[in-house]
């Protein structure tokens, strides 16, 4: 017998063009968490110019601001921000749940 594994790909999308997928919502829980964009770059390892783009199109592809800006380099999000985030967290955590439930064996040939 062999196993098969679900496996797969989720994101979240609006109807404005907001896509967030695992590496975005990891730069907003970060950011979250850390309260800067250059914080949240380094330990997520990647350059703070592709991290500050990736915010400015999130910002630029929702209906309502999601990461603010703040005096002295720091960052936030918004109210908004962390609902998508906690949606996208959710929905991760029952596509894994759903995929580990529906493993199953099959005969080999």
């Amino acid at each position: 017998m062999e196993s098969l594994k679900i496996k797969g790909r989720i994101w979240i999308e609006t109807e404005s063009g907001l896509n967030i997928g695992i590496g975005r919502a990891r730069l907003l829980e970060q950011i979250d968490e850390l309260g800067s964009i250059t914080e949240a770059s380094k330990i997520l390892k990647i350059p703070y110019r592709k991290a500050w783009g990736i915010v400015r199109d999130i910002n630029a592809n929702s209906s309502k601001e999601i990461v603010i800006k703040e005096p002295g380099g720091k960052s936030s999000l918004t109210e908004y921000g962390k609902k998508i985030v906690k949606k996208f967290k959710t929905a991760e955590e029952c596509f894994m749940k759903f995929s580990e439930d529906e493993m199953f064996d099959v005969p080999k040939f």
